[in-house]
């Protein structure tokens, strides 16, 4: 259950197991003498569901924005497959992106536009479909997160936890291999709360792979493979969740049961 260095591809293909899709090595970030990262060092596997867990302010989500390249560390390498992205340009993270969805917190929606036009941005920014083929997406994509006949309504037309549905619809639209959510279930009712829970898990069971960060424990165990747990800077713990859920480490047992931190 220790935080272990990454292992090299050579000595993965080796033992028949598969490559990481993400590994971070070495990963540094400070901002002023804030030490956010001091040594990351992390593997996120093909159709997991990995968890970052932490305290506030441990780097969770700048570790997730790290991930799709909206955060630059100051040291360490982040590959995506084969490909070193951290040195990309704007221009050359876009074919990452396309391959890396980011869900935000409150949805991030567009909310000037329809939620039919919301959806339909990235295909028309990034696809050479045309107009029916665009409208036939959405609308098959609305109807796998049952957010059927809300194509014509405007964000604030929505509650809250459907709002957060129609993000994460937006960001399946153009069929990720990966998918970051940032705090996907926080401030939402029990119902819209097991609505994300259902999607995500619907996701995995598709073969789409996800990093989630989240302070909600009963997502966290409802969804996840594997957990990292971030203090002081690195990886202090990690393991598969079952492990980590009955752990008499006091450090991840005071988090998850609310005595320390």
């Amino acid at each position: 259950m220790a935080s272990t260095q990454p292992t090299s591809d050579k000595g993965r293909r080796n033992t028949g197991e598969q490559a990481p899709v993400i590994r971070v090595i070495g990963l540094a970030k400070s901002y002023g003498k804030n030490a956010v990262h001091k040594d990351i060092n992390l593997m996120v596997n093909n159709g997991e569901i990995l968890t970052l867990m932490g305290g506030s302010g441990s780097g969770k989500s700048v570790l997730l924005r790290s991930l799709i390249g909206l955060e630059k560390p100051d040291r360490g390498e982040i590959y995506f497959h084969d490909q070193e992205i951290t040195q990309l340009s704007e221009e050359d993270l876009i074919s990452v992106r396309k391959r890396i969805a980011y869900v935000f917190q409150y949805g991030a929606l567009f909310d000037s536009l329809t939620v039919m036009e919301n959806l339909a941005y990235p295909l028309i920014e990034h696809t050479q479909l045309d107009e029916k083929q665009i409208r036939d997406k959405v609308l098959e994509t609305l109807k796998k997160l049952n957010l059927e006949g809300t194509h014509n309504l405007r964000p604030a037309d929505l509650s809250g936890g459907m709002q957060r549905r129609v993000g994460v619809a937006r960001s399946i639209i153009m069929d990720p291999e990966i998918i970051l959510y940032d705090e996907p279930t926080t401030g939402l009712d029990p119902y819209n709360s097991k609505q994300i829970i259902n999607i995500m898990v619907q996701l995995k069971n598709s073969g789409v792979t996800a990093v989630l960060v989240t302070h909600d424990m009963h997502t966290i165990f409802a969804v996840s493979d594997r957990i990292a747990f971030l203090k002081d800077g690195v990886i202090a713990v990690e393991g598969a969740a079952e492990e980590l859920r009955t752990s008499k480490n006091p450090l991840v047992h005071g988090f998850i049961h609310g005595d320390t931190m």
